[in-house]
């Protein structure tokens, strides 16, 4: 019998995937050195990666479980009592989930350690984002769920539709000059680059990044102290990459995303060059939707919304 043959190699940290189309089922995922035999199309299906489950709803998908989590208004049924929560991103309860028997499972970068036992109980793929190729993860995400749950065709204009969106902001923001990537941890403004955590910014935007500053190397007789040295580096380099100059600043509130206080005030408080800057003073600040960007990264509608709204700013 014929099928789909999907092949995802994970280089470096980025995934790559081609699909070689023969018939529906059975579809089979090569993922690392093992092989994911989907052999009809899932009907019990459980997400512990909000941004794919944000892409899923982009595709008209329903699932049965999900972890626990903050969901934004558009994911907001999802809170209600009919759905079941198998545990957590960081921790899947897995008696919960032998009641369920999923046909498939998907996980993602917080969900991820607990692929092998996950894979024991049912076929579970691993749609992790790279922050180094972002934009073509995203791609693969939409069009290898397109092909598990029978959407191409939408998976495709979905894809194009973000895709032309993405191209027109790229464009305007050849002209746009540099920019600089803020994550709030606590009172701490941390700059990010491309390669970090929230580097994929520069990417999709298409904005221009600082260049990077090496950070001075930790001596072994002072790991008692890393955490204290971290964040005291993290201040000074933040500092370090405000004196550049970025025209544009895009900050992600960690406290907000994580359903808790705004830590900005008192970050400002603790770096006033930040406000001082010509990009404060000329607001060319935009602030990253904090449950969007923080907990669902690389979903389409969160991607979307950010590339609808510097479209219109721009």
């Amino acid at each position: 019998m014929y099928g789909i043959l999907i092949k995802m190699f994970f280089i470096a940290g980025c995934s790559f995937f081609s699909v070689a189309s023969f018939a529906n089922y059975p579809i089979t995922i090569s993922q690392g050195n093992t092989q994911v035999v989907i052999k009809q199309k899932p009907i019990k299906v459980v997400v512990y990666d909000l941004g794919v489950l944000d892409t899923l709803t982009a595709l008209d998908i329903d699932v049965t479980a999900v972890a626990k989590g903050v969901f934004p208004e558009y994911l907001a049924h999802y809170n209600s009592p009919n759905k079941a929560i198998a545990g957590s991103l960081f921790k899947p309860d897995f008696e919960a989930l032998k009641k369920i028997k999923p046909d498939l499972i998907i996980v993602g970068p917080r969900s991820r350690r607990a692929l092998d036992k996950l894979t024991a109980i049912a076929p579970t793929i691993d749609l992790t984002l790279s922050s180094d190729d972002f934009v073509s993860n995203i791609k693969r995400n939409i069009i290898l769920l397109g092909d598990v749950f029978e959407k191409q065709q939408q998976a495709k204009l979905l894809w194009n539709n973000l895709n032309n969106k993405i191209n027109a902001l790229q464009a305007k923001a050849m002209g746009k000059g540099p920019g600089l990537v803020l994550f709030t941890v606590k009172d701490m403004f941390i700059a990010h680059l491309p390669g970090d955590r929230f580097g994929m910014v520069y990417e999709l935007l298409g904005i221009q990044s600082p260049n990077k500053i090496n950070k001075p190397q930790l001596k072994d007789n002072d790991k008692s102290q890393t955490k204290v040295q971290k964040a005291k580096q993290a201040a000074v380099l933040t500092k370090d990459y405000m004196a550049t100059k970025p025209n544009w600043l895009f900050i992600l509130d960690r406290g907000l995303a994580t359903g808790g206080q705004s830590n900005i005030e008192q970050a400002l408080a603790k770096a006033p060059f930040i406000e001082n800057s010509q990009a404060w003073q000329q607001k060319h600040v935009y602030y990253l939707n904090p449950t969007q960007w923080y907990v669902k990264t690389g979903g389409y509608t969160s991607v979307l919304n950010t590339v609808n709204e510097l479209n219109t700013i721009w």
